[in-house]
């Protein structure tokens, strides 16, 4: 009679165990993919390693990744480039900002890559940039406030691209870009 109970005790126990996989089963799932599936607030993570968040209305991803950096931003950023704050807001339309730092051996090659992807600098244009401490800046823009041909069709992203030297040297890039 005793060793029945045992026996019957080790079915019950294996039953509940059994239950409790196959209802865990669904969540575990539910939690790993919802995030790429868009389920508001759940992460997931980009194909260049940037972790990002849906909310109701898209995603936002901070502390992005270099590779996204120049995918988002259509930008070409060297190896080495040192980030130090960025962010991405995806809804019906897109904002970027990015703040980076360019290595020294790589600031002429930059500047040039910068003037072919956005203009020449504009004088006296505003920059979103604490522009405190820097010198030789540069903003690149295709807003409203720049000189335009009217003629032709509007860009369908608004950007502003800033670089400056800090005394020491370092020169930083200030990306933002939004869509229209």
């Amino acid at each position: 009679m005793a060793a029945r109970r045992r026996h019957r005790a080790a079915r019950i126990l294996i039953g509940i165990a059994i239950m409790i996989i196959v209802a865990a089963t669904p969540f575990v799932i539910l939690s790993r993919y919802a995030g790429g599936w868009g389920v508001p607030y759940f992460s997931f993570v980009t194909d260049r390693g940037t972790t990002c968040v849906n909310d109701f209305t898209g995603y936002h991803c901070d502390d992005l990744t270099r590779a996204d950096i120049e995918w988002w931003g259509d930008i070409d950023l060297p190896e080495g480039t040192k980030l130090i704050s960025s962010h991405y807001k995806s809804t019906h339309d897109f904002t970027l900002d990015a703040l980076v730092e360019i290595p020294v051996a790589e600031q002429k090659h930059t500047l040039r890559t910068l003037d072919k992807a956005f203009g020449p600098c504009i004088a006296d244009h505003p920059t979103r940039l604490e522009t405190k401490g820097l010198k030789k800046i540069c903003v690149r823009a295709n807003d409203a406030s720049a000189e335009s041909d009217s003629s032709g069709p509007l860009a369908d992203t608004l950007y502003e691209v800033t670089s400056g030297f800090r005394k020491n040297g370092a020169m930083l890039v200030n990306i933002h870009e939004e869509s229209r």
